[in-house]
């Protein structure tokens, strides 16, 4: 009788779980994929380019999403500090996202063309030569350490797979358009194309 009891409520736990999950999935996933079209036709997001997305994954393994954000909030005084509020058509190429969860420096969302790429080299070589109350890190090896380029195009194939329609000549010229650069290069051909209001393919 105990097993007989014990089995059936196995079978409703299963039941239940299939029930939740199936629900889930026609709640949150089953829109998104409706809402896709939509969002691409109005977004005014541009793909990275090779060397664009070279520095963001500078940035990345540089953790500097953990210390800056990219999400500016529809609320007044971030708007009036940091600009256009983020959208969601904005991120339809972001994978991952950088949205962070902490601010210990400014958000970038709208950083891209806000200071030339001069001022970039000082802040990252040494912050406090442009900003003397910085606590960021300095980081004078990113111009000392050159990138091969030889993972950029797999990475652009991957992005392809899903959904950032690049070219077969962008693929194929990418290496080209990475290789000899500096990580410090790289990743300020980034910063500079962060902007909702500036959206550019790059330099």
């Amino acid at each position: 009788m105990l097993s007989k009891d014990i089995t059936q409520s196995v079978v409703v736990l299963i039941l239940s779980t299939i029930f939740v999950a199936s629900f889930s999935l026609l709640v949150w996933v089953v829109p998104n994929i409706f809402s896709t079209i939509e969002l691409k036709h109005d977004s005014k997001a541009k793909r990275l380019t090779a060397i664009q997305l070279a520095g963001r994954d500078v940035y990345i393994s540089e953790g500097c999403h953990v210390c800056h954000t990219q999400m500016v909030r529809p609320l007044e005084p971030e708007i009036k500090r940091s600009g256009r509020p983020n959208q969601e058509s904005d991120d339809i190429y972001e994978f991952p996202n950088l949205w962070g969860s902490k601010r210990t420096g400014p958000d970038l969302t709208n950083l891209g063309l806000k200071y030339s790429d001069q001022w970039h080299v000082y802040h990252l070589i040494n912050p406090r030569d442009v900003v003397p109350s910085s606590i960021m890190p300095s980081y004078p090896w990113l111009f000392e350490k050159t990138l091969t380029g030889e993972e950029i195009g797999e990475k652009m194939r991957v992005l392809r797979f899903l959904g950032v329609p690049y070219t077969d000549e962008e693929i194929s010229e990418a290496r080209l358009q990475v290789r000899g650069k500096t990580k410090g290069e790289a990743l300020i051909r980034y910063l500079q194309s962060l902007g909702v209001d500036t959206f550019v393919e790059g330099q």
